[in-house]
């Protein structure tokens, strides 16, 4: 029998879940009003076009920290942008970083998912694995393939929508759920990735404003990063089963019944298939390892060169003048891939004249870096997409012969070439995206509005702990227009990062709320790139799934992340867990 108290906790319970549901029916219906999302690119490129004609005659008091001059809005309606736009269209399409990703990595997907490969696997993982656990495994997976660059875009996401289904779950909280531990969840993982060093090299960048001598370590977040993947796992495992789920059991699956993935038990040659590609699968895993692991692999980044306290007492001793070390000191301690990237630093801060006289100087006092696998510029990190594409396509074939789904190598490129043909609607999505993203680099507006951001938050002169929530909150909004994790941080780095120093707080507590902020508003923004392939991901299960679809279905794991992750920092910072490897809190 339930009591007085008792039914009014539950009706206060049903009106705050009736009032959460409408408002997120309100967006998706709102979302959902919005033109089509490649018309909606095409009416950004259109405004950016009409705002940098209007804002290029001002003069802004801004200064660009990637050039140290007054920041300049360029002009993308004079003659020269429109005929270097009009040149430059096919290449812009086709260097844009997304597409090739996608097409080379699902081409291998495809076959696999063809042959009944995926399908197969899916069983056998489901056979073991408790319904209750499925929503945080997918989570952890996603979280960890931040690691292979793009990968969870292109392989986690859909499949997280194939595992629920597969289930008997919705498909679109499977893809909910993946897209917010690949991408809200972006900066917490516990294995070091690229991102890593290319943020520090930019906070130390930063700090060296203040402090010539100060260096920051690759990984000084990586504690607290490791940490937040529990956070992310908790939090998303939460919303995705109390609040995302129940909300799409009206929402009705009306996709390709032939193309949904069966839950039939094994059959005996799916199993001897199975066995096949899982073996094949691991073969070819095992072999990667053994062919990385050597210390000489050619898998790792070439040697690298970097600039420490020793190089620069030898170069002093070489009679290099102290103006000139003045200059070079920013580039105390900072990692450059090859000999040409050292160099090419050198000149941009010495000059050409300063360089042609004393680089060689620098060059020659330069300490190498030893090669690594987790490099940005390690080929096994930029064979990450062919890999996913070797790894997916022979175990789906092997399987294919095996299980007796492919009868000749027409079955395979069948495979491909039926996934090539669901791809369509992205394609013409990425065209208008890429000359979008790109027009709205070359015009600086971006830049413009961060730091004008940036100025707004450092005038306010707030304490140091609502500064910090204040860069999370900011960065969380200005990820809204520039998807970029390394382009952010290096207009607003030179801002902040000095600005609580003198506070007394220390780059590396300014990196770590950056990432924060960096990452919770990217699942909610249809600017970023791979927000349109998610569309898309949602439209072979849901065919009405549109831009409004998919952000009332994020908007409650961005608002979370973002509460919850920052007051995680606080906590961290709190108690004094240290953040990472050399990482204090405070500054001196």
């Amino acid at each position: 029998m339930k009591t007085d108290a008792g039914r009014t906790a539950n009706d206060g319970n049903e009106k705050s879940s009736r009032w959460i549901d409408r408002a997120l029916s309100t967006v998706e219906r709102v979302g959902n009003k919005l033109p089509d999302p490649a018309a909606l690119f095409l009416i950004l490129l259109v405004i950016v076009w009409i705002l940098s004609a209007l804002l290029a005659p001002m003069q802004f008091a801004e200064i660009d920290p990637r050039s140290g001059k007054p920041l300049q809005i360029n002009n993308q309606l004079t003659g020269t942008a429109i005929a270097t736009f009009l040149s430059n269209m096919v290449t812009t399409f086709t260097s844009f970083h997304p597409l090739g990703v996608v097409l080379v990595a699902l081409l291998g997907v495809g076959v696999a998912e063809h042959t009944g490969f995926i399908n197969a696997s899916l069983k056998g993982l489901l056979s073991f694995t408790p319904r209750v656990l499925l929503t945080p495994m997918l989570i952890l997976v996603a979280v960890i393939s931040h690691t292979a660059a793009d990968a969870g875009y292109v392989l986690v996401i859909p499949l997280g929508g194939v595992i629920f289904y597969a289930a008997g779950r919705h498909p679109l909280a499977g893809i909910a759920a993946a897209f917010a531990g690949v991408s809200g969840g972006f900066s917490a993982n516990f294995v070091p990735s690229s991102i890593d060093p290319l943020l520090s090299g930019l906070t130390q960048s930063a700090a060296q404003v203040i402090d010539p001598a100060r260096t920051v370590n690759p990984l000084s977040n990586w504690f607290f990063t490791g940490a937040s993947c529990l956070l992310i796992m908790g939090v998303g495992w939460f919303l995705t089963d109390r609040v995302i789920e129940p909300r799409l059991r009206g929402v009705e699956v009306d996709g390709d019944v032939a193309e949904m993935p069966k839950m039939e038990a094994l059959g005996a040659g799916e199993r001897r298939g199975l066995f096949a590609g899982l073996a094949t699968l691991a073969a070819g895993v095992t072999l990667l390892a053994l062919v990385s692991a050597p210390a000489d692999s050619p898998m790792r980044s070439p040697t690298g060169y970097r600039l420490t306290s020793q190089s620069f007492e030898r170069v002093r001793t070489a009679g290099v003048p102290a103006d000139v070390l003045k200059k070079a000191e920013p580039l105390l301690n900072r990692e450059h891939a090859n000999q040409k990237a050292l160099q090419d630093a050198l000149k941009a801060r010495l000059g050409e004249e300063a360089n042609a006289a004393h680089g060689a100087a620098f060059v020659g006092g330069a300490e190498p870096v030893a090669p690594q696998l987790t490099a940005a510029n390690a080929p096994l990190m930029q064979a990450i997409v062919p890999l996913i594409f070797l790894l997916f396509i022979l175990p789906g074939i092997v399987y294919g012969y095996v299980a007796g789904t492919v009868k000749s190598h027409r079955d395979i490129i069948q495979g491909m070439s039926k996934t090539m043909s669901t791809m369509g609607y992205y394609i013409v999505l990425a065209f208008f995206a890429s000359l979008f993203i790109a027009a709205f680099g070359q015009s600086n507006i971006g830049a413009l509005l961060a730091l004008k951001g940036a100025g707004a938050l450092k005038a306010l002169a707030l304490p140091g702990q609502v500064t910090i929530v204040g860069i999370i909150f900011l960065t969380a909004l200005v990820n809204l227009l520039i998807g970029s994790a390394s382009a952010k941080w290096a207009l607003l780095a030179p801002i902040f990062v000095p600005m609580l120093m003198q506070l007394g707080i220390s780059p590396e507590l300014s990196q770590a709320a950056y990432r924060v902020g960096d990452s919770t508003t990217n699942i909610i923004t249809p600017l970023m790139p791979y927000f349109p392939l998610v569309v898309v991901f949602g439209q072979r299960y849901v065919r009405n799934t549109g831009i409004g679809t998919l952000v009332s279905l994020m908007l409650p794991y961005s608002i979370a992340f973002l509460i919850t992750w920052t007051l995680f920092l606080l906590a961290y910072w709190m108690l004094g867990i240290p953040l990472g490897l050399q990482a204090p809190y405070g500054y001196p």
